[in-house]
């Protein structure tokens, strides 16, 4: 073989090796320049040799623009140390050839002064001597991952109904606060009247109103280094530092006025509060508990029960004005009912008591649904059902009032039969309180004569004849002949 023959051999070689080199590289470049990760290639002078197309768009730079450049120029962090920290990180690199990752995100100022959080890594580029040729930096945007994190950090130390911080919060803060130079240290107990009764009248998502506007009312009532937080169910507590008992009254003052004017199906909101500071040491912060639920728990026995039966009044209205045939049936009921307890020679008191219990008798429909208590047609098998649950959603807030817990039991019992038949308990006889056989008469009377439901209304005399058939099964007989031959003979 001729010397030309083997230079011209060992040319092919080489040229075959630096194709294999460049078309290796190109597709490196390619692949870098296709990857989702961010990527800046910089000389070991920090000059930008490669930007691909996920670094142009998170930083705002062509590759164009940014050939040559410095890294600080393009690669702009304004956290803490800015542009320094990025030079001490890789210098650190190219000297100790270790990967470089941030524990927490760094915010990169994009071309157009824009700010984004992004979490990265720089790492050292080295050629097949494993000598240094510069550096890498991948990196992508935080955001967010960043706002997932502040979510689920959000969400195990906040309340989701009321956006208010949870027991586990307070807890934790709780356990901050109680130091020295918190001194003094007050805490105040909230309690929202009238949760069950909203819940019971109106249903959940109104009960659920009521927490979230009183809380509004709690946390703008507050002042910046105050913690509010719910505790669970109407459970309100406020910590507050550098607090004394006069300036925690002021707080609650304000909280106050924040829900003055606030309504929930027409019914105003109240807070019962307790305050209890603590001014030593060597007091223990459940004391302070103690003494502030104490002092709540005595606010709320003087407004709970007047809050209460001004809900009642609410109730009974609000079902009068979704229903205009309550409302007449309910004044009607009471009529009879009055005029039947005169003739069975009731006291006066008892009288008035039972026309009262009359008015109220259908308290519980304020829980079942308009569609259903305003329908023409005849009910299903499931409206009739959820019909039949006022009794028990009656005796539920009546019950709940001291003022009208004496007749909740008569409500609940309307529905009773003389036979044993009727619901919600199946009693009989002498076991249906007698107020309650009462009110069934005069209910079941008006109902027949006057168009209530789907029925036809019955005459006067058609209605008679149907109380006779159902004396000694529906209705008490010895009621049902006082009835005929006393009151509705002076009855229209």
């Amino acid at each position: 073989m001729t010397a030309e023959l083997v230079d011209a051999q060992k040319k092919i070689v080489i040229q075959s090796k630096l194709i294999k080199v460049q078309m290796e590289k190109q597709l490196l470049e390619k692949t870098i320049m296709c990857i989702g990760d961010a990527v800046i290639a910089t000389d070991l002078k920090c000059k930008i040799k490669l930007l691909n197309k996920a670094a142009e768009t998170i930083t705002g730079w062509t590759q164009k623009e940014a050939l040559g450049k410095s890294i600080n120029i393009v690669y702009n962090i304004s956290n803490e140390g800015g542009l320094e920290k990025v030079k001490n990180i890789i210098n650190e690199v190219i000297t100790s050839g270790q990967i470089h990752q941030e524990d927490i995100p760094n915010l990169l100022i994009k071309k157009d002064g824009k700010e984004i959080l992004i979490e990265d890594t720089t790492a050292l580029i080295v050629n097949d001597q494993n000598q240094p040729l510069g550096v890498v930096i991948v990196f992508r945007d935080y955001t967010k991952k960043w706002e997932r994190f502040n979510k689920i950090e959000s969400q195990s130390f906040r309340d989701e109904l009321t956006g208010l911080y949870n027991r586990r919060f307070y807890k934790e803060e709780l356990e901050r606060m109680d130091a020295k130079k918190n001194l003094p240290l007050s805490l105040i107990m909230g309690d929202v009247n009238g949760l069950k009764l909203m819940n019971d009248s109106f249903g959940h998502d109104s009960g659920d109103e009521l927490l979230r506007k009183s809380a509004d009312a709690i946390s703008k009532g507050c002042r910046t280094d105050d913690i509010a937080a719910r505790l669970g169910g109407d459970e309100f507590v406020i910590l507050l530092p550098k607090t004394n008992a006069d300036e925690a009254a002021l707080v609650v003052e304000h909280i106050k006025s924040n829900y003055k004017l606030k309504k929930v199906n027409g019914l105003g909101i109240s807070i019962s509060f307790g305050i209890a500071t603590k001014e030593d040491e060597s007091q223990e912060m459940n004391d302070l508990f103690i003494i502030a639920e104490k002092n709540m728990y005595n606010q709320k026995v003087h407004e709970s029960d007047n809050i209460k039966s001004k809900t009642i009044d609410v109730i009974t209205k609000a079902l009068f004005k979704k229903s205009k045939r309550e409302m007449t049936h309910s004044k009607n009921v009471s009529k009879l009912v009055e005029k039947l307890a005169d003739e069975m020679a009731f006291s006066s008191d008892s009288i008035k008591l039972m026309t009262l219990t009359a008015h109220m008798h259908d308290i519980g429909k304020i829980g079942i649904s308009d569609k259903i208590l305003n329908k023409e047609a005849q009910l299903d098998s499931d409206e009739y059902d959820e019909i039949k649950k006022h009794p028990e959603i009656a005796y539920r807030i009546l019950s709940s009032v001291n003022e009208f817990s004496g007749l909740s039991n008569f409500v609940l019992a309307h529905h009773e039969r003389w036979d044993g038949k009727g619901y919600p308990r199946g009693l009989k006889e002498e076991e249906i309180p007698i107020q309650s056989r009462i009110i069934a008469l005069a209910d079941s009377y008006d109902a027949m004569t006057n168009k209530l439901t789907y029925k036809k209304a019955l005459s006067k005399e058609e209605a008679i004849e149907e109380i006779k058939r159902c004396s000694g099964t529906q209705f008490d007989p010895d009621l049902v002949e006082v009835f005929i031959e006393k009151v509705l003979t002076q009855y229209k």
